[in-house]
């Protein structure tokens, strides 16, 4: 069940990648679809680097000497990584829902007080996510599995924005 909260977080932080990256890219008035495509890459993204932690995951399971200590040291590393990630991901779901009310000002609100640093602290939130889940384990397996998860996931934005630049060159280009 941990690892279910943890890939479907992982989902989540993927979609808003994705929109993060797309934001005030596309001078286009009807943005649905941009928006739309937008955060269904950055869900395959995410899927992506996902389904790369699960073959590290399993490949570690696979070789290791002790099948039930790896296993009880990923799921302990787990659980403590949930104590950081799922307070913030609330926190921007909270804020996220606050702008459905038909209000610019708590609109505007949201996005300068909150969603703001919200997004710039989303690398530290990681950081310091994986480092309180694994920093007790005992295992190196944990620890490294931990390092490369985190690696994975914060290469996503960059590559997100780095996707939705090129585009955006395109698009420029195309317009001149």
């Amino acid at each position: 069940m941990t690892l279910l909260a943890l890939y479907l977080l992982a989902l989540l932080d993927g979609l808003l990648c994705g929109l993060r990256a797309s934001m005030g890219r596309c001078a286009v008035i009807g943005k649905r679809g941009y928006y739309r495509r937008a955060a269904f890459q950055g869900v395959a993204g995410a899927q992506l680097i996902t389904t790369l932690a699960l073959v590290a995951l399993l490949l570690v399971a696979a070789t290791s000497s002790d099948r039930a200590d790896v296993r009880a040291d990923l799921e302990g590393a787990a659980r403590r990584m949930l104590w950081v990630f799922v307070p913030y991901a609330t926190l921007v779901l909270a804020n996220l829902a606050l702008r459905l009310v038909p209000s610019n000002d708590i609109r505007s609100a949201t996005s300068v007080f909150m969603l703001g640093p919200l997004t710039a602290i989303r690398p530290l939130v990681m950081i310091a996510g994986v480092l309180y889940g694994i920093f007790p384990s005992r295992l190196l397996e944990t620890r490294l599995l931990g390092m490369f998860v985190l690696l994975l996931m914060l290469s996503l934005e960059y590559a997100l924005n780095r996707r939705a630049d090129r585009r955006q060159e395109r698009e420029i280009r195309r317009l001149i």
